[in-house]
């Protein structure tokens, strides 16, 4: 090379690479920033190792950084719910659980509708319709369903081969099976026919929905605390109990206790949702890990309609505060999260998928052994209540109601009588 035309060169090759640090620069500071508000585990099935991280691609594709914020569970609705009706916010997206929806989110919250008119969610009609149900006023949507739970019959096959009982296959054969599993080992360890985790109306919802497809509360707000239905539910939850077929100590029960008995071999079967297998089978926690099924809770033998018990649904939605300055790019993260491929990617990252299609796709499969069971009740479960505001004061009045006829205070008829009335004033008008 002509000794005069190194330093050329040299300036040449200094100008490109200065160059390509400018373009980086300024591609940098020219990123759209989204803040994201949610718990740990909506990050987490976003970004994991096993299905990939679809939101940091999708944030590379569209020149954009995401900032996860991630609290607990009362924590994160109390900070979306204030930053909603502040005059603006930073927060773009946001996640909410079905108890905490309330008719106050239009004054909050974006519709969706014109965003799905224009740039639409792919196959947007396989979303569950009870899901969008619960989150549509005044017959606008205002969320997009990403992570449910949903209730399962979890069976202790060891302790139903033990005594000789066949896996029911209707919901008077739950019951059946239940009473016939409840008995004293030798050691003295008494074994229960059914775990509950609570005495609330999701719970008793799920007892009332298996026999008669009942309701406590409607998603349009009517009360039906002492319909048959929901009195033949708590009379049987009141007659396990009394029978023992429930364990003395289930007025105090939690989600814990469950887990643990359940563990400890003591429970034969208990309903809650599918996602407790995991820990069911945990092999580090678990004296019966690897014996316990869950499959779908079945239906009562004279309910119509439906194949199996059309039970609860609790799931987690993407909502858009109405002041957010990025509602485009906030609505282009929702529809590209919640795509076919990336509802199964989330759920191999272990999230519950909300795409009945996605437990057919073999990467599913070969990780969540009750796939078939789930998709067979996601087609047909339910929020078991709509959220408002006087909620948690409403389920506080159940459950005390509840309690007075386990306790043998009140028939399961009169506890109902008064949880309408007493409810019915706390109802949104």
């Amino acid at each position: 090379m002509n000794v005069k035309m190194k330093p050329m060169v040299g300036r040449m090759l200094k100008g490109a690479v200065a160059a390509a640090l400018m373009s980086v620069t300024c591609s940098a500071v020219n990123a759209a920033e989204l803040t994201i508000i949610g718990h740990k585990v909506h990050k987490n099935v976003s970004t994991g190792e096993k299905g990939g991280d679809f939101a940091g691609e999708w944030a590379k594709a569209s020149n954009s950084k995401i900032n996860w914020l991630t609290f607990n569970v009362q924590a994160i609705h109390e900070r979306l719910f204030r930053e909603a009706s502040l005059g603006s916010t930073t927060i773009d997206v946001g996640f909410a659980a079905n108890r905490y929806f309330a008719p106050h989110f239009p004054k909050m919250f974006q519709s969706l509708d014109e965003y799905n008119a224009k740039s639409p969610i792919e196959n947007f009609d396989e979303l569950p319709k009870g899901m969008l149900g619960a989150l549509t006023y005044n017959g606008k949507l205002y969320g997009i369903p990403f992570r449910h739970a949903t209730g399962a019959l979890h069976i202790n096959t060891e302790i139903f081969k033990e005594k000789g009982v066949a896996i029911p296959t209707t919901f008077e054969e739950v019951l059946a099976a239940a009473r016939k599993l409840t008995f004293k080992r030798s050691d003295g360890t008494n074994v229960y026919g059914m775990l509950l985790d609570a005495r609330n109306p999701t719970i008793i919802t799920d007892f009332a929905r298996a026999m008669n497809n009942g309701d406590y509360l409607t998603p349009d707000f009517k009360l039906k605390a002492n319909s048959p239905a929901m009195v033949k539910a708590v009379e049987t939850v009141v007659r396990m109990f009394k029978e023992g077929v429930l364990p003395e100590a289930y007025l105090n029960f939690k989600t814990e206790d469950v887990i643990t008995y359940m563990q400890q071999g003591r429970g034969a079967m208990a309903i809650s949702p599918f996602g407790r297998y995991r820990n069911y089978n945990d092999a580090k926690k678990s004296k019966v890990a690897g014996k316990v099924i869950s499959i779908a809770v079945p239906k009562s033998e004279t309910l119509k309609g439906f194949n199996v018990a059309p039970v609860r649904t609790e799931f987690w939605a993407m909502l858009i505060p109405k002041n957010s300055d990025n509602k485009d790019l906030a609505w282009d993260y929702i529809r590209n999260a919640v795509s076919p491929e990336n509802t199964i990617r989330a759920a191999v990252n272990g999230n519950g998928p909300v795409r009945p299609s996605a437990y057919s796709d073999q990467r599913v499969k070969d990780k969540v052994p009750y796939a078939a069971a789930e998709q067979a009740v996601l087609a047909v479960a339910r929020p078991p209540v709509p959220g408002f505001g006087n909620s948690a004061k409403a389920e506080d009045i159940f459950v005390e109601e509840v309690e007075s006829a386990l306790l043998g205070r009140k028939s399961a008829q009169e506890a109902m009588d008064s949880a309408q009335a007493r409810i019915t004033p706390l109802l949104p008008k």
